[in-house]
């Protein structure tokens, strides 16, 4: 059994208006992630600068955080914007 290839939707262009709303929806999204990165950057430098025995909650924050820091850098490759957060790390 073989399956056809979809076929791609048509839509027409997006009008002028439309396409500067939207290109200025992506850039504040993409402000928005980059500043949550650099938020995340901070919290886990502070958890990570105690020395010694760390809590097991705190540990657990930790993780968290570079969790949280993975997928936003992810998400801000995906939209080809490391640019944002580049030497934050």
């Amino acid at each position: 059994m073989t399956i056809a290839p979809e076929t791609p939707t048509l839509t027409a262009p997006l009008p002028p208006a439309a396409a500067a709303a939207l290109a200025h929806a992506e850039e504040t999204l993409a402000g928005m992630l980059a500043a949550s990165y650099a938020s995340a950057v901070q919290t886990c430098r502070g958890l990570s600068a105690s020395t010694g025995w760390m809590a097991p909650g705190e540990f657990d924050r930790l993780a968290d955080v570079q969790d949280e820091l993975a997928m936003h850098r992810t998400r801000l490759a995906n939209a080809g914007r490391l640019d944002l957060v580049e030497g934050a790390a």
